[in-house]
């Protein structure tokens, strides 16, 4: 496929749109925007077209649109002005981060009229756009085939050359893992948050010793996009009045709606995420107005100093990491065993290589534990990482109880460790639940030595 048309000439429309005309592959552009579309007629490969009419017309049949316009309404907009126009055969391909149902529901009603639908999720950011991003495709296995050469093209490139580009299965296989990403993305940002906020608040460092801690949480395998970044904000200055970075920014965080799909679809597939969902929860509780008032009536907690803090973080942030992807597996899993999408969890692990915002050194190594024992159960017992996860513990637990200890709100860095400690206990908590429920409401318990359902006699 050497002719591609594209709507939606916004920020990452057009990077991709640079990044396709790269590979000598011919890209026809419209975005209802006069504006946009002058943008994008500065690089002057671009075929930038008034219309939609006038596009379609310049396209090979059949035809394949990719779609790279924000999700819901505007997605809706779009195949709807497409949908007269296109013939059997003809592709839309959607780029944006659309909700995944949505997708399963697109790609039904198109099937009917014998148009192909594949749900695009792509990672990293206008620059990732420009020079190579990760792509996770759903849709059907043959207009994945179709596509799959400019995707591959395009495509972040893993350290063995691999293309950073793979199907997940029909439908919504491709936004499935999309969503997973993001909610993941939720969780390694709040815990890198709440590390540098013991950093700070916990332990008085100023910026330039923070920004060498954060130097430090990147060394070796461990290193990452994201970590890069913190070292490089917690090293910046504002532009307006020379102050720190993040004295100037608001403690108010926003999000766009894939960490709450997330959690909903943890809930509906019944796939525990406590990690991912006090990340998402955290963004919540950042924009509450009632904060102020209790902070009035209460005021700050009593702090009170370790100095061994410091050197456990690095540990403490790592392990939470990896619980956090080892949830986004899990939710992976469990949507691909219901919907019939890809079950291979090392796919992703190798998509996200290179090119997305989840980036890291040591998903080469997840790659492979998932490559070695293809039903492994768990990231967290895989021996590798079951040797990392037992070496970071100490650490891991001294830096949550030294966050509870100076009143440092630390819901990932806790809830990560909670989780763990909850997937490795034998017999939990939950018998006294299982009682409680019958005590009260004869819901009824499981026995541990006979199967059924058994009551107690309460009278």
């Amino acid at each position: 496929m050497t002719t591609l048309g594209l709507i939606g000439a916004g920020v990452m429309g057009r990077a991709l749109a640079q990044n396709l005309a790269d590979r000598n592959v011919t890209v026809v552009v419209f975005d209802r925007d006069a504006a946009a579309r002058s943008r994008a007629a500065e690089d002057s490969r671009l075929i930038v077209v008034p219309s939609l009419g006038v596009l379609l017309g310049k396209l090979p049949k059949p035809r394949a649109v990719l779609l790279m316009v924000n999700a819901g309404r505007p997605v809706e907009s779009a195949i709807a002005d497409l949908r007269p126009h296109l013939e059997r055969g003809d592709i839309i391909v959607d780029g944006g981060n659309s909700e995944w149902r949505d997708t399963q529901r697109r790609t039904a009603d198109l099937a009917k009229e014998g148009l192909d639908f594949v749900g695009l999720g792509v990672s990293g950011g206008e620059e990732g756009a420009r020079r190579g991003p990760a792509m996770m495709a759903g849709g059907s296995e043959a207009a994945y085939t179709r596509i799959r050469p400019w995707l591959e093209a395009i495509a972040a490139r893993a350290d063995d050359g691999t293309a950073c580009a793979d199907w997940f299965g029909p439908d919504a296989g491709g936004h499935f893992v999309k969503m997973a990403h993001n909610a993941i993305e939720y969780g390694v940002m709040q815990a890198i948050a709440e590390a540098t906020q013991i950093l700070q608040h916990g332990l008085g460092l100023p910026y330039p010793v923070m920004k060498r801690e954060a130097d430090g949480w990147a060394a070796g395998n461990r290193a990452s996009y994201l970590l890069e970044l913190t070292s490089d904000i917690l090293g910046r200055s504002d532009g307006e009045t020379g102050r720190p970075l993040l004295d100037v920014i608001s403690d108010r965080a926003g999000m766009k709606g894939t960490g709450g799909w997330a959690v909903e679809a943890a809930l509906s597939l019944g796939v525990a995420v406590p990690t991912l969902t006090e990340a998402v929860f955290a963004r919540t509780l950042s924009g509450q107005p009632e904060r102020k008032s209790v902070v009035e009536r209460l005021g700050a907690p009593a702090k009170k100093g370790d100095a061994k803090a410091k050197t456990d973080l690095g540990d403490a942030l790592f392990a939470a990491t990896l619980v956090c992807y080892a949830q986004g597996f899990q939710l992976i899993r469990a949507g691909a065993a219901v919907h019939g999408w890809v079950k291979d969890l090392g796919r992703a692990a190798r998509v996200w290589q290179a090119g997305c915002i989840l980036r890291a050194k040591f998903l080469t190594d997840i790659t492979a534990a998932y490559s070695a024992e293809p039903e492994l159960p768990h990231l967290l017992a895989s021996p590798a990482f079951a040797k990392i996860v037992a070496a970071c513990e100490p650490a891991w637990r001294r830096t949550v109880a030294f966050a509870a200890s100076q009143g440092i709100a630390a819901p990932v860095l806790a809830s990560s460790l909670a989780y763990l400690d909850a997937m490795r206990t034998a017999k939990g908590a939950t018998s006294m639940i299982q009682a409680l429920r019958d005590g009260f409401g004869r819901h009824g318990f499981e026995r541990v030595d006979k199967p059924g359902t058994h009551h107690a006699d309460w009278s």
